[in-house]
């Protein structure tokens, strides 16, 4: 019976010692999952505001002599959904419809039923009955320095379909303080109205003097290279899909 009962015991200790980091994990997950969601969702229309100029709210709070600036949620979304339309086109669509009216194929920003299969969001922004551009956000995998990792970036362009309105990154595991500089202003700024035809490039050791060219960023190469291919890949996938324009 005695050895009965350290049997159970240890059978018993594996099990709570297996089962409680699961469910401490699942806690977590079921907790931050939302609120990771909410971040994501947040950036992103962010970023879309802030290529179209769009302002929303920004908050400010001091401490101990310090002061930390943030943005409403509640603002981001109500200024988006007021001025942004957000569209799953199944063909080439650029008809002008009001600000934050959607198609019938897409819900809550998911798609429905019936929704061409590898459709891309199209974020649009309308002003006084005139398209002032629209973008889209496109992942892949295997640019710049870290070919393992997942780069987003959003795409956002003129009417023309041809010229770049810009850039934001939303995702990406570059070096910080080398590759990590496609988040800062100086380089994404180049990008503003630069030509997607023929091509994007980017340039070292000289100065950008094409209406295609920017500068690549010193000591990143890679990741310059990455943002290039980046641009163009997705760009040609973009106008292929659209069957507006080959390559």
């Amino acid at each position: 019976m005695e050895e009965l009962k350290k049997i159970l015991f240890r059978i018993a200790s594996i099990l709570t010692i297996t089962f409680l980091p699961c469910a401490i994990l699942l806690i977590v997950y079921f907790y931050t999952a939302p609120k990771i969601a909410e971040y994501y969702d947040i950036k992103e229309k962010r970023a879309v505001l802030d290529i179209f100029n769009i302002p929303y709210r920004i908050t400010e709070k001091k401490l101990m002599g310090f002061t930390f600036k943030g943005y409403d949620k509640k603002d981001i979304l109500k200024v988006f959904s007021k001025n942004i339309t957000v569209e799953y086109p199944s063909a080439a669509s650029w008809e002008i419809q009001q600000p934050g009216a959607q198609t019938p194929d897409s819900v809550q920003g998911q798609a429905v039923e019936g929704k061409p299969k590898g459709g891309k969001r199209i974020f649009k922004y309308v002003r006084e009955g005139k398209l002032q551009g629209f973008g889209f956000v496109e992942s892949k995998i295997g640019y710049g320095y870290n070919k393992s990792s997942i780069m987003s970036l959003f795409i956002c362009l003129e009417p023309d379909m041809e010229t770049l309105k810009g850039i934001e990154v939303l995702d990406h595991s570059e070096t910080p303080g080398l590759g990590g500089r496609i988040t800062e202003d100086q380089f994404k700024k180049q990008f503003v109205g630069k030509k997607l035809r023929p091509k994007i490039m980017v340039v070292r050791g000289k100065k950008a003097a094409g209406s295609n060219e920017v500068e690549a960023i010193t000591g990143a190469t890679n990741t310059s290279r990455g943002i290039e291919s980046f641009l163009n890949d997705a760009m040609k996938e973009f106008w292929e899909g659209q069957r507006e324009i080959t390559w």
